[in-house]
Protein backbone atom coordinates (compact mmCIF):
# COMPACT_ATOMS: atom_id res chain seq x y z
CA UNK A 1 0.00 0.00 0.00
CA UNK A 2 1.40 3.48 -0.90
CA UNK A 3 2.54 5.89 2.07
CA UNK A 4 0.64 8.60 3.06
CA UNK A 5 2.89 10.62 1.83
CA UNK A 6 5.52 10.07 -0.90
CA UNK A 7 8.91 10.69 -1.86
CA UNK A 8 9.79 13.03 -3.66
CA UNK A 9 12.80 12.42 -6.20
CA UNK A 10 14.56 15.24 -7.61
CA UNK A 11 17.15 14.84 -11.11
CA UNK A 12 18.95 17.30 -12.04
CA UNK A 13 19.37 18.59 -15.46
CA UNK A 14 22.95 18.89 -17.31
CA UNK A 15 26.10 20.90 -15.82
CA UNK A 16 24.51 20.98 -12.63
CA UNK A 17 24.26 18.53 -9.17
CA UNK A 18 21.60 17.13 -6.50
CA UNK A 19 23.44 20.55 -4.70
CA UNK A 20 21.29 22.67 -7.04
CA UNK A 21 18.23 21.61 -5.49
CA UNK A 22 18.13 22.93 -2.28
CA UNK A 23 16.08 25.69 -2.49
CA UNK A 24 13.45 23.42 -3.85
CA UNK A 25 14.15 20.70 -0.39
CA UNK A 26 14.10 23.19 1.88
CA UNK A 27 10.47 24.48 0.37
CA UNK A 28 9.03 21.09 0.28
CA UNK A 29 10.53 20.73 3.77
CA UNK A 30 8.46 23.14 5.13
CA UNK A 31 5.41 21.95 3.78
CA UNK A 32 5.95 18.45 5.68
CA UNK A 33 7.40 16.48 1.78
CA UNK A 34 10.27 14.26 2.25
CA UNK A 35 12.61 14.59 -0.86
CA UNK A 36 16.45 13.50 -1.91
CA UNK A 37 18.64 14.68 -5.12
CA UNK A 38 20.94 12.44 -6.46
CA UNK A 39 24.07 13.83 -8.28
CA UNK A 40 24.37 11.88 -11.41
CA UNK A 41 27.93 10.11 -12.37
CA UNK A 42 30.30 13.00 -14.02
CA UNK A 43 28.40 15.95 -12.36
CA UNK A 44 28.51 18.05 -9.19
CA UNK A 45 30.84 16.20 -6.25
CA UNK A 46 30.81 12.91 -8.92
CA UNK A 47 32.49 14.72 -11.76
CA UNK A 48 35.62 13.22 -11.31
CA UNK A 49 33.75 9.75 -11.71
CA UNK A 50 32.63 10.16 -15.51
CA UNK A 51 34.13 9.19 -18.83
CA UNK A 52 33.29 9.20 -22.38
CA UNK A 53 30.92 6.21 -21.80
CA UNK A 54 28.84 8.06 -19.48
CA UNK A 55 25.52 8.08 -20.98
CA UNK A 56 21.65 8.63 -20.48
CA UNK A 57 22.10 4.88 -19.21
CA UNK A 58 24.58 5.41 -16.40
CA UNK A 59 22.58 8.05 -14.93
CA UNK A 60 19.55 6.13 -15.47
CA UNK A 61 21.56 3.34 -13.47
CA UNK A 62 22.71 6.20 -10.70
CA UNK A 63 18.66 6.69 -10.23
CA UNK A 64 17.84 3.46 -9.98
CA UNK A 65 19.81 2.34 -7.38
CA UNK A 66 19.02 5.40 -5.53
CA UNK A 67 15.69 4.19 -5.22
CA UNK A 68 16.73 0.82 -4.12
CA UNK A 69 18.19 2.75 -0.51
CA UNK A 70 14.37 4.69 -0.37
CA UNK A 71 13.08 1.88 0.81
CA UNK A 72 9.78 3.84 0.00
CA UNK A 73 6.76 2.48 -2.30
CA UNK A 74 5.46 5.94 -3.41
CA UNK A 75 8.12 7.73 -5.32
CA UNK A 76 7.48 10.77 -7.25
CA UNK A 77 9.77 11.52 -9.70
CA UNK A 78 10.88 15.06 -10.78
CA UNK A 79 13.56 15.85 -13.56
CA UNK A 80 13.86 18.95 -14.41
CA UNK A 81 15.61 20.05 -18.01
CA UNK A 82 17.71 16.99 -19.13
CA UNK A 83 16.98 15.35 -16.27
CA UNK A 84 13.61 14.66 -17.38
CA UNK A 85 14.59 12.18 -19.66
CA UNK A 86 16.25 10.35 -17.16
CA UNK A 87 12.83 10.73 -14.82
CA UNK A 88 11.35 8.88 -17.23
CA UNK A 89 13.21 6.22 -18.07
CA UNK A 90 13.26 5.43 -14.28
CA UNK A 91 9.54 5.68 -14.27
CA UNK A 92 9.26 3.18 -17.09
CA UNK A 93 11.69 0.90 -15.59
CA UNK A 94 9.97 0.56 -11.67
CA UNK A 95 6.37 0.92 -12.55
CA UNK A 96 5.49 -0.43 -9.38
CA UNK A 97 7.07 2.58 -7.32
CA UNK A 98 6.97 5.59 -9.41
CA UNK A 99 3.40 6.98 -9.29
CA UNK A 100 3.62 10.17 -10.38
CA UNK A 101 6.16 11.56 -12.96
CA UNK A 102 6.93 15.58 -13.01
CA UNK A 103 8.70 16.97 -15.94
CA UNK A 104 9.48 20.52 -14.95
CA UNK A 105 10.44 22.66 -18.38
CA UNK A 106 12.44 19.64 -19.75
CA UNK A 107 12.68 17.03 -22.85
CA UNK A 108 9.86 14.58 -23.32
CA UNK A 109 11.74 11.84 -25.48
CA UNK A 110 9.77 8.86 -27.01
CA UNK A 111 11.10 5.53 -26.05
CA UNK A 112 13.74 4.83 -28.47
CA UNK A 113 14.90 8.50 -29.22
CA UNK A 114 17.26 10.66 -27.92
CA UNK A 115 17.97 14.25 -27.32
CA UNK A 116 19.50 15.12 -30.56
CA UNK A 117 16.79 12.43 -32.09
CA UNK A 118 14.05 14.75 -30.46
CA UNK A 119 15.82 18.32 -30.81
CA UNK A 120 18.73 18.02 -33.95
CA UNK A 121 18.84 21.91 -33.62
CA UNK A 122 20.65 21.26 -30.23
CA UNK A 123 23.39 19.39 -31.86
CA UNK A 124 25.99 22.34 -32.90
CA UNK A 125 25.07 24.66 -30.20
CA UNK A 126 26.24 21.76 -28.12
CA UNK A 127 29.35 20.71 -30.32
CA UNK A 128 30.14 24.29 -30.05
CA UNK A 129 30.92 23.75 -26.47
CA UNK A 130 32.69 21.36 -26.90
CA UNK A 131 37.03 21.40 -27.15
CA UNK A 132 39.31 19.41 -29.03
CA UNK A 133 41.41 17.99 -25.53
CA UNK A 134 38.18 17.04 -24.12
CA UNK A 135 35.61 16.09 -27.10
CA UNK A 136 33.35 14.32 -24.22
CA UNK A 137 32.58 16.36 -22.68
CA UNK A 138 30.25 19.76 -23.21
CA UNK A 139 31.84 22.53 -21.56
CA UNK A 140 29.28 24.89 -19.46
CA UNK A 141 27.77 27.69 -21.18
CA UNK A 142 27.09 31.23 -20.00
CA UNK A 143 24.65 32.25 -17.88
CA UNK A 144 22.14 33.68 -20.97
CA UNK A 145 22.15 30.57 -22.08
CA UNK A 146 20.77 28.82 -19.08
CA UNK A 147 18.23 32.34 -18.88
CA UNK A 148 20.05 33.72 -15.73
CA UNK A 149 20.46 37.63 -15.12
CA UNK A 150 23.47 38.84 -14.40
CA UNK A 151 23.55 39.40 -10.38
CA UNK A 152 25.84 37.71 -7.44
CA UNK A 153 23.71 34.91 -6.81
CA UNK A 154 24.11 33.61 -10.70
CA UNK A 155 28.10 34.30 -10.52
CA UNK A 156 27.93 31.57 -7.16
CA UNK A 157 25.79 29.14 -9.12
CA UNK A 158 28.02 29.49 -11.90
CA UNK A 159 30.93 28.24 -10.37
CA UNK A 160 29.65 25.24 -9.22
CA UNK A 161 28.61 24.05 -13.10
CA UNK A 162 30.76 21.10 -14.19
CA UNK A 163 31.02 19.61 -17.48
CA UNK A 164 28.03 17.46 -18.90
CA UNK A 165 28.99 14.24 -20.54
CA UNK A 166 27.99 14.36 -24.23
CA UNK A 167 26.80 10.84 -24.67
CA UNK A 168 24.14 11.75 -22.54
CA UNK A 169 22.05 13.79 -25.80
CA UNK A 170 22.99 10.94 -28.07
CA UNK A 171 21.91 7.94 -26.01
CA UNK A 172 18.61 7.17 -26.87
CA UNK A 173 16.21 5.88 -24.18
CA UNK A 174 15.27 2.24 -23.76
CA UNK A 175 12.24 1.09 -26.76
CA UNK A 176 9.55 -0.01 -25.00
CA UNK A 177 5.93 1.05 -23.71
CA UNK A 178 5.08 4.13 -21.39
CA UNK A 179 4.06 2.75 -18.05
CA UNK A 180 0.31 3.22 -18.44
CA UNK A 181 -0.35 3.74 -14.65
CA UNK A 182 1.97 6.35 -14.12
CA UNK A 183 0.18 9.79 -13.76
CA UNK A 184 2.57 12.51 -15.61
CA UNK A 185 2.53 16.58 -15.01
CA UNK A 186 4.52 18.96 -17.58
CA UNK A 187 5.63 22.52 -15.68
CA UNK A 188 6.65 25.07 -18.48
CA UNK A 189 8.86 27.86 -17.07
CA UNK A 190 7.27 30.49 -19.81
CA UNK A 191 10.44 32.73 -19.45
CA UNK A 192 12.35 30.38 -21.62
CA UNK A 193 10.84 30.02 -24.58
CA UNK A 194 12.49 26.94 -25.76
CA UNK A 195 9.90 24.34 -24.74
CA UNK A 196 6.87 25.94 -25.36
CA UNK A 197 6.46 23.30 -28.22
CA UNK A 198 7.71 20.63 -25.73
CA UNK A 199 4.64 21.68 -23.52
CA UNK A 200 2.21 21.70 -26.35
CA UNK A 201 2.72 18.02 -27.65
CA UNK A 202 2.64 16.98 -23.94
CA UNK A 203 -0.92 18.24 -23.25
CA UNK A 204 -1.65 16.50 -27.08
CA UNK A 205 -0.47 13.26 -25.78
CA UNK A 206 -1.91 13.06 -22.06
CA UNK A 207 0.10 15.03 -19.96
CA UNK A 208 -1.23 17.26 -17.05
CA UNK A 209 0.28 20.76 -18.35
CA UNK A 210 0.33 23.70 -16.43
CA UNK A 211 2.95 26.99 -16.24
CA UNK A 212 4.75 28.92 -14.12
CA UNK A 213 5.91 32.78 -14.69
CA UNK A 214 9.68 31.94 -14.94
CA UNK A 215 13.04 31.45 -16.37
CA UNK A 216 14.71 27.84 -16.96
CA UNK A 217 16.60 27.91 -13.37
CA UNK A 218 13.43 28.45 -11.86
CA UNK A 219 14.49 25.73 -9.62
CA UNK A 220 16.63 28.07 -7.97
CA UNK A 221 15.09 31.65 -8.53
CA UNK A 222 11.55 31.10 -7.79
CA UNK A 223 11.93 27.42 -5.30
CA UNK A 224 8.75 27.88 -3.66
CA UNK A 225 6.37 28.87 -6.62
CA UNK A 226 8.27 25.21 -7.60
CA UNK A 227 7.54 23.66 -4.08
CA UNK A 228 3.95 24.40 -4.04
CA UNK A 229 3.32 23.23 -7.61
CA UNK A 230 4.89 19.78 -6.74
CA UNK A 231 2.76 19.86 -3.19
CA UNK A 232 -0.41 20.96 -5.39
CA UNK A 233 0.61 17.47 -7.23
CA UNK A 234 0.83 15.30 -4.34
CA UNK A 235 -2.33 16.46 -2.73
CA UNK A 236 -4.23 16.25 -5.98
CA UNK A 237 -7.57 17.85 -6.83
CA UNK A 238 -9.09 20.16 -4.31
Amino acid sequence: MASAKPTIVLIHGSWLGGWCWRPVRDALARRGLTSSAPTLTGLGDRAHLGGSETGLQAHVADVIEHLHFLDSDDVVIVGHSYGSAVAAEVAALRPDIVRRQITLDGFTLAPGQSVFDRHPELEPLFDALTTSDMPHLVQPPDNAFLGLPDTPDTVRLMAKLRPTPARVNREARRPGQEPPGCERHYIRFTGFPFFEETARLATATGWRVSTIDAGHMAIVTHADAVADRIAAIIAGPA
